[in-house]
């Protein structure tokens, strides 16, 4: 889905200007690609509650147990999830529907904190195109991507052969016609690190999910932000800037 449209402009959206600002510390990128939920949207909760059930109900396992594990395989597609956890178990298939179908349900109405928007319009100024880079169904993301009030210039969810990692990168690829070493991931997972890692892109942690401390000790010097919005003090304004 590329080119969304949206209804609302950025004249009532403003940053706060009290938090210290950091120096730039990145290139401008000319695509930022972004991960969804607990990136865009705080739905992480959520949805752990969510496959906390499921995970309990299906497998029988303690409520804890089941959290952590949800929280220390997030990023992939929860039928992969369940692979990673339950290997080879023929409940897979069925505990994914299960998660799947009650997921629209608790999410749809999640939305973008202000100052996510703001700063996606302030990147979209200096010049940088923004992607959706999400494992979440196609369906779902580009639902998010309709109602959430921000013109994204790629929307990218699971299924129908794209995924999160190489098949959204080279779709970018193509759409863009960059090359992926001018292109930044955001995300709050792991997963997201690694996905950056092995694709070569600059990556940027989001705090939340996993603490701060995971992304250092898992990707020593990229850099680890606590909201979104802080993403603007780590890129220079224009590329003029960055190459001035």
């Amino acid at each position: 889905m590329q080119g969304t449209t949206a209804t609302t402009t950025r004249q009532d959206v403003r940053i706060s200007k009290s938090a210290p600002r950091r120096v730039a510390c990145l290139a401008l990128p000319k695509v930022l690609l972004c991960d969804l939920d607990g990136t865009l949207v705080d739905t992480m909760p959520v949805l752990a509650d969510l496959a906390t059930e499921v995970m309990t109900g299906v497998y029988g396992i303690p409520r804890a147990l089941a959290r952590e594990l949800y929280l220390a395989t997030c990023g992939l597609p929860f039928v992969e999830q369940l692979e990673d956890i339950f290997p080879g178990d023929l409940r897979n298939p069925a505990a994914s529907d299960l998660f799947e179908g009650r997921k629209p349900a608790r999410c749809g109405a999640a939305r973008m904190p202000e100052d996510t928007r703001a700063a996606l319009f302030e990147l979209q100024e200096r010049g940088v195109r923004i992607a959706v880079s999400s494992n979440n169904g196609r369906e779902n993301v580009e639902a998010f991507a309709r109602l959430s009030g921000f013109p994204f210039d790629l929307v990218m969810g699971h299924g129908n052969g794209l995924a999160k990692g190489r098949p959204h990168i080279e779709l970018a690829e193509r759409t863009f016609r960059v090359d992926r070493h001018e292109m930044l991931f955001v995300g709050d997972s792991l997963h997201d690190g690694e996905v950056a890692y092995l694709a070569q892109i600059p990556f940027v942690g989001l705090a939340g999910t996993f603490a701060k401390d995971r992304f250092t000790l898992r990707f020593p010097g990229q850099p680890v932000i606590g909201r979104f919005a802080e993403i603007l003090d780590l890129l220079p304004a224009s590329r003029a800037v960055a190459t001035g």
